[in-house]
């Protein structure tokens, strides 16, 4: 009796030591090829950044000048697959960090599981979205526009405000919850085309997940301001979508990081 106790003990105990938490990290827009699923930061984007978060971390990169919704080779949502399969099932656990268009990435991801991850047999404590550009960017737009249509690549293209809105249903994250954190960092030039707070590459309405674009300088659950001109103007109501919140360890004010910066803070 005593050894099969023993047996069973240590079989369990051989279970919950292999058991892993991981840190996912997976990166925005980029004129670099980070394609590979593991421990290696391929081209290292994220630097020394990632030395904030402790423990396991894990890297899913893809070809940063793609569409982030795209399956294949060296594409965002097939090495997103591929790496939360790999890593974020059975006991092991993950929080993941995304960046820009990262977020984009992993909110399409989500939204298109057909259900909860937790039904599909994933474990995701949270996702930390450190500026995301899933509502898209003015300076995209500003780019497809001078030049007819013409210029940018397929990343660029897919961060056209009106088409990273209306991309996938930013409503449904799997079950999983978005904490945002954004920067007012901005810079000459690119803010004077960016509505509102923003960090030189994203405003707040896509760094905060607002349900619609605006020039806003808070990232609460609820914001509404008057806008337009006194008398004819109105007040205008902006919410988070369902699932997306402000981190908690951040103010309504924001970080005041720049796009690059904010890359630090995946602690959160």
């Amino acid at each position: 009796m005593r050894t099969i106790l023993a047996t069973i003990t240590a079989f369990l105990l051989a279970g919950s030591l292999s058991a892993q938490t991981y840190t996912v990290f997976i990166h925005g827009k980029s004129d670099k090829n980070h394609n590979g699923v593991g421990t290696t930061d391929v081209n290292s984007y994220w630097g020394s950044s990632v030395n904030s978060v402790g423990g396991t971390r894990i890297f899913i990169g893809y070809d940063g000048t793609s569409d982030p919704r795209s399956y294949g080779s060296s594409r965002a949502q097939s090495n997103i697959a591929t790496g939360l399969t790999n890593y974020c099932k059975g006991a092991n656990s993950c929080k993941i960090v995304c960046h820009s268009a990262g977020c984009y990435a992993i909110e399409y991801w989500l939204s298109n599981l057909g259900s909860t991850a937790s039904a599909k047999g994933f474990n995701l404590t949270k996702v930390t979205a450190l500026a995301a550009a899933s509502g898209g960017s003015e300076l995209a737009n500003a780019l497809n526009g001078i030049t007819f249509g013409f210029g940018g690549n397929a990343m660029d293209k897919s961060l056209i405000v009106t088409t990273a809105r209306g991309a996938f249903n930013h409503n449904n994250t799997g079950g999983v919850a978005v904490n945002h954190v954004p920067g007012y960092k901005g810079m000459f030039g690119a803010s004077a085309i960016l509505p509102g707070e923003d960090d030189y590459a994203v405003a707040y309405h896509s760094s905060c997940a607002y349900n619609r674009a605006g020039g806003l300088n808070k990232c609460q659950s609820s914001l509404t301001q008057y806008e337009g001109l006194w008398p004819f103007g109105s007040n205008k109501t902006y919410n988070q979508y369902s699932g997306h919140y402000r981190a908690p360890s951040v103010s309504s004010t924001g970080l005041y990081l720049d796009h690059g910066q904010i890359k630090t803070e995946g602690w959160r």
